[in-house]
């Protein structure tokens, strides 16, 4: 019998697995997310023996074609929808920035708000992952049953994350792999150690030279993005940010002041372009239900109780949007929607303020273009 480094057999392993999956996972509300890496290919296949069929790949640009096409042969042996983003990442580069190590917007935008969109729709609230504590320092904080603080900010909805091998090694997941005979990614036949996005900052130079051969027309197109954008950048500096500094790129925001806010006889008013008036108008019935407008100027008797610097905050996320729609899985009743960008219907506003909460210390209130573009527009006191 096959066992792995710390002398335990693979069957131990898996039906360690299996137990996991059967007594957290309800198959009708339950969803493997399939990446087409072995570590997920492993999860999907104990899903499927715990009764878990359904799997979700996400089908973007990002992902390599050869993946894509492994992913769909899979699906003669398991059950897998391809889901496809609404948003492009190139378009997404020039409205915020080339993602790097420091600025990982892109799995928020392309994925994660995807997939709670997905649930929430589906009725799908467990998402099972190929996760292993062994990838990363930050992986290794882990537990087998563990949510990102993004998953746990929609207040009507409780989602979870299991993960069924993360304490496996990548030997162990090898095994499984052979034991079963299941097939596999080619990608790892042609010397990539993991499958993941062509595109992403942390990849090797193994990895980034697969990507040059495999997808040569998409590389032109992303280098010309990162000459583009460093034109934006210090001239000093632009060589470079070219030349590999962007994969580490970060930058301390420039402020565009746009709009001054006073509270005399605790009535607020707010003094812009009608341009920004505009914007804001958009999403104050959140916080008033009475404002008066004039050109040049909005005055408002507030309905909430809430902080100077969360309504700030809710307000400068209009003044920002770049229409990626990540904010919008945070409100639990869909009063959130873009046209085309961020506005809020009144008629299913309930007043709960998920809008106005901090998700985590890298993404206030939800907001990406607030928290990752290099100029944010912003509301003086």
């Amino acid at each position: 019998m096959l066992h792995g480094p710390g002398g335990t057999p693979i069957k131990d392993l898996e039906s360690a697995a299996l137990q996991l999956v059967t007594e957290k996972c309800d198959p009708e509300s339950s969803v493997v997310m399939f990446s087409g890496g072995k570590d997920s290919l492993v999860a999907l296949d104990i899903a499927s023996k715990a009764g878990v069929e359904h799997a979700v790949f996400i089908d973007s640009d990002l992902e390599f074609s050869i993946s894509r096409d492994y992913v769909r042969k899979m699906k003669k042996f398991y059950d897998i929808e391809f889901v496809q983003p609404v948003n492009d990442f190139f378009e997404f580069c020039e409205r915020i920035s080339p993602p790097s190590k420091r600025l990982k917007w892109c799995c928020k935008v392309m994925k994660l708000a995807l997939m709670m969109d997905y649930g929430i729709k589906n009725q799908k609230f467990t998402f099972l992952t190929g996760l292993r504590s062994d990838e990363s320092r930050r992986r290794s904080k882990y537990t087998e049953i563990v949510s990102d603080p993004f998953l746990f900010s929609n207040p009507r909805y409780t989602f979870k994350q299991v993960n069924p091998v993360l304490l496996w090694s990548e030997r162990e997941i090898w095994q499984y792999i052979h034991e079963n005979e299941l097939p596999f990614n080619p990608l790892y036949k042609l010397g990539s150690p993991r499958v993941g996005c062509w595109c992403c900052p942390l990849a090797s130079r193994q990895e980034w030279d697969l990507a040059r051969d495999l997808e040569p027309e998409k590389m032109k197109k992303l280098k010309k993005l990162i000459r583009d954008f460093s034109l934006k950048l210090p001239a000093r500096y632009r060589h470079k940010y070219v030349k590999n500094g962007w994969k580490s790129f970060a930058f301390k925001y420039h402020k565009n002041p746009v709009m001054k806010m006073s509270i005399p006889n605790k009535t607020y008013t707010l003094v812009a372009r009608d341009f920004y008036l505009d914007k804001v108008e958009d999403l104050l019935f959140i916080l008033s239900s009475k404002f008066q407008r004039r050109s040049g100027s909005l005055s408002f008797d507030l309905d909430v109780d809430l902080q100077k610097q969360q309504i700030r905050m809710l307000l400068e996320k209009s003044l920002n949007c770049v229409g990626c729609g990540v904010c919008l899985v945070l409100c639990p009743v869909g009063a959130l929607y873009l046209d085309p960008k961020i506005k809020v219907d009144s008629s299913k506003c309930v007043g709960c303020f998920a809008c106005c909460k901090r998700v985590d210390s890298k993404l206030k209130m939800g907001c990406v273009a607030r928290n990752y573009r290099m100029s944010r527009n912003t509301i003086e006191f």
